[in-house]
């Protein structure tokens, strides 16, 4: 079931759609020989990652991949601020293994929980007008193809498709491996406020250019909205 609880899935028929093959590898030649099996009996595959996606776009009735025990922090390089981890590895993980090199990643999504592989393929976002979606932070990937084996992909030797796969919803094989840019750890300080619709549409552009990361939330059936401003406090 995704994280909003409107698509599900089950692993037999019973009052939903189902899955006739679910996949749960250990290593990347797991993953190959399963990406092979599907290619040879043309076989759907979408992979799975932790259900945060609302539209179900790792939901397939032929065959779902989980990629949650692909979970390892590979290395950490503190020169040139870079950290390879593997899909299933959790957005948490990998922020407590940087905090330990006085490192963070540039921009996050709010949920700690979505692994990487599933954060970057579908282009997760933060928030601030000047920080880039999470995809923007991927130096490197290892691809699993059905037709072209195991791609090691950046953007000197291949910059064409490593731009689609930075992004590839699955679509281009399954991503097994990344490296990410990581950044210097900051703190932050956050001011959260209550205004209203006309005080956020008359503001918001200036809330935009004077702060590191801005977001709104909404209280349905009222006219109050909630404002999360977030800057840098210190070193």
């Amino acid at each position: 079931m995704t994280w909003h609880g409107v698509m599900c899935i089950l692993p037999v028929p019973c009052c939903g759609p189902a899955c006739r093959f679910y996949y749960q590898p250990e290593t990347q030649d797991d993953v190959v020989a399963i990406v092979a099996d599907c290619a040879r009996a043309k076989r759907r595959l979408r992979v799975l990652g932790s259900g945060l996606s609302p539209n179900g776009v790792g939901f397939s009735d032929e065959g779902m991949m989980s990629m949650a025990l692909l979970d390892k922090v590979l290395w950490v390089d503190p020169d040139s601020m870079r950290v390879r981890v593997e899909a299933g590895c959790r957005v948490q993980q990998v922020a407590d293994e940087l905090k330990q090199y006085g490192l963070s990643l540039q921009n996050y999504a709010s949920i700690r929980e979505q692994q990487i592989g599933g954060f970057t393929q579908v282009s997760a976002h933060g928030t601030g007008a000047t920080i880039p979606p999470v995809d923007e932070q991927v130096v490197a990937l290892k691809l699993v193809t059905p037709a072209g084996g195991v791609r090691e992909l950046n953007a000197e030797d291949d910059p064409e498709l490593f731009r689609m796969a930075r992004v590839g919803l699955g679509c281009l094989g399954v991503v097994t491996e990344l490296t990410l840019q990581a950044v210097p750890a900051q703190k932050l300080q956050e001011r959260t406020f209550v205004a209203t619709a006309k005080e956020v549409a008359a503001n918001h552009a200036k809330w935009l250019r004077g702060n590191r990361h801005l977001r709104y939330m909404w209280l349905p059936y009222t006219d109050s909205v909630v404002v999360v401003q977030v800057n840098p406090c210190g070193p």
